[in-house]
């Protein structure tokens, strides 16, 4: 998630634009307080003994579940689509340049389209202003439900959801679990970020070889599951390897990525010539920190992060690559389950849980990315099942199952 588009070593290393306007909006928020840069040890090392062989088997077989391809689970009881037909919905991603994002959004749109449902897109650059304007036009046009992807905050438009809610509309958000920011929200989606740091973590102690890891972990306070996510890292440290293992916290606002990651990721790691590996909550932070890391010539250093982009995969496939893992969800997963909770509202039922709303992590490494991608790689559903949850979504809406299913669904980049 909250990738990045182009491909490739150059484009992962000199890429600035499409990130720095994502969720700029967020920063506003009290947990984007810091105005730069900040490092913390989470923990320090002492004396002891390496990860034990034991425990290293143990990450080895929850990592091998991991990198299994996810199944689908109905998030809830059986509705039927067909109440869609005739009705109206506005998707409006938290940032249109987002690849992850708009593509959500492409995939949600064709689903509709399928199901006899009208959405319209609206465009927008991160703007809180714009996700009022495009709130107050779904309202103003009648439409019976909004659907926002990749966490716009509710907080920022609460007068607008609440003439929204007033006029009978419902707002689903999704991509908005891992906080405790619910204000607005008839219905949520879901991603697994701590899960994924948390296998991220798993991976760079077992790239030891028993050996203490000592990590770098950095996020961002402008993204809402940002310090989640650092949480998760420090949390899966203490809970393998207390003792010989440490963290460092760098936490850099989404308006100083492009200036400021590769210097101050420098700094750390030249302050802690102990660090051996770089975790990186959200992977659209990658092409920021990358030059930093390869200018140390540090062996074993490698970068562990999560999102599931399509550039970050890429570059997975690429001999000599310092990034070791990339888990994350499949978008169009994502676009179904905002779909099935819309499905849901609109038929006068609950909300499925969130907890329930989830589009599962695959955990990709250089050793099985190649699966990621589909024909000519695009991004595909082969390392998903190869799609098996559309037609598990199908049968839970009580739609004929279709083999070509996906053959009119975006295939951009994840």
């Amino acid at each position: 998630m909250l990738g990045t588009a182009p491909w490739g070593i150059n484009a992962l290393r000199n890429r600035r634009g499409i990130m720095l306007t994502a969720l700029a909006a967020a920063s506003a928020l009290a947990l984007a307080a810091c105005s730069s840069g900040t490092s913390s040890p989470a923990s320090s090392p002492t004396a002891g003994t390496a990860v034990s062989a034991s425990t290293l088997a143990s990450l080895r077989a929850s990592l091998d579940q991991a990198e299994a391809a996810p199944a689908f689970a109905a998030p809830g009881p059986q509705v039927n689509a067909s109440v869609l037909q005739g009705k109206s919905v506005l998707v409006m991603p938290v940032n249109s340049q987002i690849d992850a994002c708009n593509t959500q959004a492409q995939d949600f749109q064709a689903l509709g389209k399928q199901l006899g449902l009208n959405v319209t897109i609206y465009n927008d650059t991160g703007v809180p202003t714009q996700w009022m304007a495009g709130i107050e036009a779904a309202t103003a046009d009648r439409d019976q439900a909004i659907v926002a992807l990749c966490g716009v905050v509710p907080q920022l438009v609460s007068s607008q959801l609440q003439a929204a809610h007033q006029a009978g509309l419902s707002f689903i958000d999704g991509n908005y679990n891992e906080t405790n920011y619910y204000t607005g929200l008839d219905a949520e989606t879901a991603v697994n970020t701590v899960q994924g740091i948390t296998d991220d973590v798993d991976e760079a102690i077992l790239n030891q070889n028993g050996k203490p890891m000592h990590a770098l972990v950095v996020t961002s306070p402008s993204i809402i599951q940002g310090p989640a996510g650092a949480a998760a890292a420090t949390s899966a440290v203490q809970a393998t390897c207390p003792s010989v293992c440490s963290v460092v916290n760098l936490s850099i606002p989404i308006q100083n990525w492009a200036t400021s990651t590769q210097s101050e990721v420098q700094q750390e790691l030249v302050a802690h010539p102990d660090i051996n590996a770089v975790i990186i909550v959200f992977d659209g932070i990658v092409q920021f920190a990358y030059n930093a890391v390869a200018s140390m010539h540090r062996p074993g250093l490698e970068i562990y992060t999560w999102g599931g982009s399509r550039t970050v995969e890429a570059y997975m496939l690429e001999h000599g690559s310092l990034i070791a893992a990339d888990p994350g969800p499949d978008e169009q997963w994502d676009a179904w389950e905002a779909m099935d909770q819309t499905i849901r509202l609109l038929s006068g039922k609950p909300a499925a849980s969130v907890n329930n709303e989830v589009a599962p992590n695959r955990f990709w490494t250089p050793d099985n990315v190649a699966q990621f991608f589909g024909p000519a790689g695009t991004y595909g559903n082969r390392g998903f099942d190869d799609g098996a949850f559309i037609n598990g979504f199908f049968t839970l809406w009580g739609v004929p199952p279709s083999s070509s299913a996906f053959s009119a669904f975006a295939t951009g980049s994840g």
